[in-house]
């Protein structure tokens, strides 16, 4: 079976002086993924947003921390996606004016705006470039793989405030130059990255993501911020596309610290996905990890909607059961009499003598 596996973590928070709790989390689950990862590896490793804490932490122990990451899952560091999230920026004064003067359904960026907005995300580039080896100097960009596609999303772009969620927009121009690259690309398998929910973006600007989400092939979203894992779906476009939330990477009073574990059956596209939760007084991992009754069990289906067979399509080499189907009629015509439908035009002698061999 040709399968498709992914690792999804977000959230991280690397900082310095962290808590014992915290320490001891982060040893622990490299040694659950060895565990995990002993009978399959994964494919790609997905980390969605916020390596570092309030924009410090990107030192030697983050590094460390990824490049394990990396070697227990048995990719290549091409295999590694990382997009940035809002504690990845440094806040300004300039970022704050910049960003209350746009927060506009209709704003259009200039390019002098892009730059700065993007030199806030300078100690994450340059942390980026030490990992990756490459430049992560882009909003939106595609990634395309032999069995999958990966479409990488800033949605931290305009973010950096304290009242982000529900104002962020795109740069709409490079993000459709970006996302229509998968037009002609039905037969793989599409996935979308951020930081953020689609809901922490203004109500025209979801209307716009999962229109072409919708018209550009992406299968599912994957995302973190809000550090509790969950699963939510859209149906705005005429087909179901999922979004899979991971939890926190980071122990505190409040997140969910979580891992997800994704697997795709590539004939079928089907699969599921897998979580695992820290918990926090134990000391230890379990299965389980996101909310909602679909994942009560720790794991929860993954059937993507644009690979469904129609049910209204003919297939002429299924083969027809003529005894059966003779069966049915008669009962069909019997049924008709005690309606009280007697001058339907249905013989059943028509349907004996036409079904003879």
């Amino acid at each position: 079976m040709d399968t498709l596996r992914w690792l999804h973590l977000s959230d991280v928070h690397f900082s310095d002086g962290e808590s014992y709790e915290i320490k001891r989390m982060r040893d622990s689950i490299i040694d659950k993924m060895k565990e995990v990862f002993e009978k399959n590896k994964v494919d790609f490793v997905v980390l969605s947003g916020d390596l570092a804490y309030q924009g410090g932490g990107y030192d030697a122990n983050l590094k460390k921390f990824i490049e394990s990451l990396v070697d227990v899952s048995g990719v290549s560091i091409d295999e590694l996606f990382i997009v940035p999230g809002n504690h990845d920026l440094k806040r300004t004064q300039m970022r704050s004016v910049l960003l209350n003067g746009m927060r506009t359904e209709q704003f259009k960026f200039e390019k002098e705006t892009i730059e700065q907005l993007q030199k806030d995300f300078k100690k994450y580039m340059t942390f980026y470039n030490k990992v990756k080896g490459e430049n992560s100097n882009y909003i939106y960009r595609l990634v395309k793989k032999e069995k999958y596609n990966i479409f990488l999303m800033n949605t931290a772009f305009t973010a950096g405030t304290d009242e982000d969620d529900g104002k962020l927009i795109l740069e709409i121009d490079s993000f459709y130059n970006e996302i229509k690259q998968l037009k002609d690309q039905e037969n793989c398998i599409n996935i979308a990255i951020g930081h953020h929910p689609i809901s922490c973006f203004m109500n025209g600007i979801q209307k716009k993501i999962w229109n072409n989400f919708n018209d550009f092939n992406i299968d599912f979203y994957l995302c973190g911020h809000l550090h509790k894992g969950a699963y939510d779906y859209d149906l705005s476009g005429g087909r179901t596309i999922p979004t899979y939330q991971c939890g926190s990477g980071r122990v505190d009073n409040y997140a969910t610290v979580t891992f997800i574990i994704g697997e795709l059956d590539m004939d079928t596209k089907k699969g599921k996905l897998i979580s695992y939760k820290w918990l926090k007084d134990e000391e230890c991992w379990a299965i389980g990890g996101i909310d909602g009754r679909r994942a009560v069990p720790g794991e929860m289906e993954i059937n993507l909607d644009r690979f469904k067979q129609d049910s209204n399509v003919y297939v002429e080499d299924e083969d027809l059961d003529e005894d059966e189907f003779r069966r049915f009629m008669m009962k069909f015509h019997e049924k008709l009499k005690h309606s009280g439908m007697e001058d339907i035009n249905i013989d059943p002698k028509d349907v004996f003598e036409n079904f003879q061999i």
